[in-house]
């Protein structure tokens, strides 16, 4: 069984075989002072490329969903309540907290993207200790400061952009039990649930990480009484940080809310026969060209749910509205609802479209995915202890997946799953280029 301390070496020493080098790079650096060295790398490429092209001089140039987070943080900043109901309020607040330091939008950027700097470290930190492989590791950490969609969300105002490095926290902190191992205390299970309850606090997307969640707890011990009472205690934890929200919200508005009430509002605009219709086209944004066809996402006043009276109607019954006439319209019609998932699908893993975008996002963004995707597949076809114990690696892209299929494929969406891809390619790697290594000593011998 894998345990802390030199247990967990042992173990995973004789999990991973043909991971671990006689040197790893900087290896007179300890751990900690290379984890240190991963934020610095990526907290220099992310201001460098936010400052020479990404971050925006003018508020007007940020984009639809960014401009909504900045004008409720100038609402909070100048004592106004932010409307409940749509958005969560904890991405405005740090928002509204960098901006009574300096109402300055450069400096509110660069500070975001400091924090978003955080996700490559403690995605080496979390295959670290996933594998127990320094090497593996700093590989991951480092390919992920360097991959370009990270770089590019990590320097825009997206809740998304700080929500990644927090529940990457909340994975980190989850201890490492295979076998049915009892050695771990209540407290540890219940950090992963307070964690990520944070990190849905930014991102209520990251509530429906849960369900996932228990099937990595039961791929990891293989005991359904073990895995169920450690999920009881991440949902303590998850409840104990999100339901006094929860309930507040629920009882300002009159419904029972747990994060936000816009689950029909996302189901309908991605699930709508206009937008199996639409024409494909694109805008252009600033520092960006953007996609519209089947697969993407539009505003609930434009999927013809709702008629003009019902758009005066309380944001909580537009929603409940919504929800109940997408769910009808896909019963209605599973085929072109199918045909609209499908295309979510290869729209958030690069495959479509190629090159209406331009050249910039086919060699920066659909290229890169398509081939780490690939990579990623023959690591878990080729490495059977990936597929045992890595779990909470491999299992990410099926969560983002999930959520772009409900919503519309978006690539900020998919980071999490970007992260986990490179965690389980790093793997495969780290062991190849140990095997090439070795390769001469055992030809020699």
């Amino acid at each position: 069984m894998l345990t802390t301390g030199v247990n967990a070496g042992v173990d995973n020493r004789s999990a991973f075989k043909g991971l671990w080098a006689d040197s790893v790079p900087l290896a007179g650096w300890s751990w900690q002072r290379k984890v240190a060295a991963i934020f610095l790398l990526s907290a220099a490429i992310q201001l460098l490329a936010g400052w020479l092209l990404f971050f925006r001089a003018d508020v007007h140039l940020l984009d639809y969903d960014e401009q909504e987070y900045w004008t409720l943080s100038g609402q909070m900043l100048a004592g106004i309540p932010m409307e409940l109901g749509r958005r969560t309020i904890l991405f405005p607040l740090v928002l509204t907290g960098l901006r009574s330091i300096w109402d300055n939008l450069w400096f509110v950027q660069c500070c975001v993207a400091l924090g978003a700097a955080a996700a490559p470290p403690l995605l080496a930190v979390l295959v670290k200790k996933t594998t127990g492989s320094e090497l593996a590791a700093l590989i991951a950490g480092i390919a992920f400061a360097c991959w370009p969609a990270q770089i590019f969300y990590s320097s825009s105002l997206y809740s998304e952009t700080l929500a990644l490095p927090v529940f990457l926290l909340s994975l980190v902190f989850m201890p490492r039990c295979f076998d049915g191992a009892r050695n771990t205390r209540w407290w540890q299970w219940a950090a992963v649930g307070a964690t990520l309850g944070i990190a849905a606090h930014f991102r209520p997307m990251y509530q429906l990480f849960l369900p996932v969640l228990a099937l990595i707890l039961l791929l990891d011990s293989r005991r359904i009484g073990t895995s169920a009472a450690r999920f009881a205690m991440i949902a303590a934890g998850f409840a104990a940080v999100v339901l006094p929200w929860s309930v507040y919200v629920s009882r300002e508005l009159g419904s029972p809310v747990l994060l936000s009430a816009n689950g029909g509002e996302t189901l309908a605009g991605g699930f709508n026969p206009k937008i199996a219709s639409i024409g494909e086209h694109t805008a252009q944004l600033a520092k960006r060209t953007t996609w519209y066809g089947p697969g993407k996402w539009m505003q609930a006043s434009d999927t013809g749910y709702l008629s003009a009276k019902e758009l005066s109607l309380p944001y909580v019954a537009q929603d409940r509205l919504l929800r109940a006439r997408t769910l009808g319209w896909i019963s209605e019609d599973p085929a072109t609802a199918s045909y609209l998932a499908l295309r979510k699908f290869t729209y958030m893993w690069g495959i479509y479209p190629l090159r209406i975008n331009g050249w910039r996002q086919l060699l920066f963004g659909n290229i890169p995915v398509i081939l780490l995707s690939l990579a990623f597949i023959w690591t878990l076809i080729s490495m059977p202890m990936v597929r045992r114990r890595c779990a909470r690696l491999y299992l990410l892209p099926l969560f983002v997946t999930g959520v772009g299929l409900i919503s519309w494929g978006s690539w900020r969406f998919r980071l999490p799953g970007d992260a986990g891809i490179i965690g389980v390619v790093a793997i495969l790697v780290a062991a190849r280029f140990n095997m090439w290594r070795q390769a001469p000593t055992e030809v020699g011998a």
